[in-house]
């Protein structure tokens, strides 16, 4: 978890300007964007704080393979087509390294170029490009059908910084890659237009299934957490966290929702034993990620809101009062903010929250 005012304005920074540029002309966790470990091949515990001092548990730093930024052009099947990465580095070391793939077939086995670079410290620079030959076998044309385009990154661009639970203390299942970074994604999904009318037909006049998903053939999203603050854009409902207690539940509604002590987080061995929510609360990080909902949504809009995942190390107010306006309604508060007046469109967290039916 970023430490600092800088590191916050950073990562935000390097969103923002990735958002323009795939603005300007592209076809276009962390608890926002939907970011995930496996699209940048890592692990879910590759960030341990444990960095350094291999154990069963954390074998490697940094990890062979895993990316601390990644873009990736697939299909919905898993076949990559293009890949462009920077490496993942260790604890105070910056990124220095990095590589891209691009291949016509979805196994890598067809024609494509490929290519890596190097500028380790006090050394000189390496360069390599290597043609692949081989035979297109049609498996591109998948994308007709199902694509997805991902970009994201992570705090250990920040000189390598390790920050995730080292699975001692309670944390053992709470692993769910870095505390900071974020995505932006663009998924072309022509194959759920059916589905989606179906939904429409089942239930006429229920707003809900185009309210989620308004725009059936393509969903976008943009989102970012750093020190327990979230931001998001999305078009259609995107899962951003997963707890252990059946049920879903929007990000920017706190009805229900137990917060970890806010001296609890992943940052270092210290840090995760500050998870006691004392007598009838959970008593660590695995228990209050129990606790959580299964499934933790963004919806169509904008919204602000508090990281659910307890990893991350909230720098204040905590919660964060959340704010959401978008298909399914508006809602303002909660957190930290003082508790709205009870009235019809009061939930049991203080939020105003006036639903359109999602």
């Amino acid at each position: 978890m970023s430490r600092t005012r800088n590191r916050r304005l950073a990562l935000f920074a390097l969103f923002a300007i990735v958002a323009g540029v795939l603005s300007a002309g592209v076809a276009a966790a962390v608890s926002g964007g939907g970011y995930s470990p496996g699209e940048q091949d890592c692990p879910l515990n590759a960030d341990s704080n444990d960095a350094g001092q291999p154990t069963s548990w954390q074998p490697q730093s940094p990890v062979p393979g895993c990316h601390n930024s990644k873009i990736n052009v697939e299909d919905h099947s898993g076949g990559r087509y293009v890949q462009v990465w920077t490496d993942q580095t260790a604890q105070d070391e910056n990124v220095h390294s990095g590589g891209f793939k691009i291949n016509t077939n979805a196994d890598g086995s067809g024609p494509g170029l490929s290519g890596t670079f190097d500028a380790p410290p006090g050394g000189p620079p390496v360069i390599s490009i290597t043609p692949q030959s081989g035979t297109p076998d049609g498996t591109a044309a998948a994308l007709a059908q199902g694509a997805k385009v991902y970009f994201g990154a992570d705090d250990n661009l920040d000189s390598g910084e390790h920050d995730g639970v080292d699975g001692n203390f309670g944390t053992a299942h709470s692993a769910n890659g870095p505390s900071d970074g974020g995505a932006i994604t663009v998924d072309w999904h022509p194959d759920q237009l059916a589905a989606w009318l179906a939904a429409l037909s089942a239930a006429p006049g229920a707003p809900g299934p185009f309210l989620s998903n308004p725009i059936p053939l393509v969903s976008t999203g943009f989102g970012a957490c750093a020190d327990g603050i979230c931001f998001g854009v999305y078009t259609a409902k995107t899962t951003l966290y997963q707890g252990g207690t059946p049920g879903e539940r929007d990000v920017y509604n706190y009805d229900g929702k137990k917060w970890d002590p806010a001296n609890c987080d992943s940052g270092s061995a210290a840090d995760e034993q500050n998870c006691n929510g004392g007598p009838g609360q959970p008593h660590n990080m695995d228990q209050y990620r129990k606790a959580e909902k299964q499934n933790v949504v963004a919806q169509p809009g904008v919204q602000l809101y508090e990281d659910p995942d307890p990893q991350s190390s909230p720098i204040g107010p905590y919660p964060l009062p959340a704010a959401y306006v978008g298909t399914c309604g508006v809602t303002l508060g909660g957190g930290a903010a003082p508790a709205a007046p009870a009235s019809p469109v009061t939930n049991g967290a203080g939020q105003v929250n006036a639903s359109t039916g999602c």
